[in-house]
């Protein structure tokens, strides 16, 4: 090989080290990055009532203070869970699933939302545990972070409104709570059940995430709009 040559092979190559050392400090820069981000994530504390979700109203009745279904412990919101209520009852409707588990005292077992196919009934606030995930005390569980919503699948109910009015309301939750369609469990995520069981079994699962992520951003895009219509104002 003529000197000549060398001298470029060598330049090349020296080149290509220098290139190399370059991606991988991008690529170790940009880990530490994602680290830091999730170590510095802030959860919600605190608890938000709304006033409907998806053009559908919500109620707030509260299960008693000194009932065992509410234990009264404020946690960081991290995740929605998604349930079904297995019910099948021609009279199981949000309502009255609200009646019983804020009048009975028989079990610990607890959620943060019910919702049928015309009303979303919240019966504990956001902000505390509840239990319904079946983890029991896990540190990244489903009881201790995060909001229990139950689907009603009652006879006679419209079950695909229910899945719209679902939804909704989880793409609510997502925005006033600071979270993204990426924050949204099912119940099956954190024990071994079938739950949601229909969705599960029908296969939906997936759709139905998608139609949460697109409410979720139909949201954000709805409320940016809005933010720079006053801020117009305001100028």
């Amino acid at each position: 090989m003529k000197k000549k040559q060398r001298k470029r092979l060598l330049a090349v190559l020296a080149a290509a080290a220098v290139l190399m050392t370059a991606l991988f400090l991008a690529l170790l820069l940009h880990r530490r990055h994602e680290e830091t981000a999730e170590e510095e994530r802030v959860y919600a504390t605190v608890n938000v009532e709304l006033e409907s979700a998806g053009g559908i109203p919500v109620y707030h009745r509260y299960i008693p203070v000194d009932s065992p279904r509410r234990p009264g412990e404020i946690r960081a919101i991290k995740y929605v869970t998604i349930h079904e209520t297995d019910n099948r009852g021609a009279g199981a409707t949000a309502e009255a699933h609200n009646v019983w588990i804020t009048g009975d005292v028989m079990d610990i077992t607890s959620w943060h939302y019910t919702v049928d196919d015309h009303s979303i009934y919240h019966n504990l606030p956001d902000n505390e545990v509840a239990w319904n995930a079946g983890d029991n005390r896990e540190r990244d569980g489903g009881n201790i972070n995060g909001i229990g919503v139950e689907m009603c699948v009652n006879l006679g109910g419209d079950y695909e409104q229910v899945l719209v009015n679902t939804a909704a309301l989880t793409a609510e939750l997502l925005y006033v709570y600071d979270l993204t369609p990426d924050d949204v469990r099912m119940h099956a995520d954190f024990m071994d059940k079938v739950c949601p069981h229909r969705l599960i079994t029908e296969g939906r699962v997936d759709d139905f995430k998608d139609m949460i992520r697109k409410d979720y951003e139909q949201i954000v895009r709805e409320r940016t709009e809005e933010e720079g219509q006053n801020d117009g104002k305001e100028g």
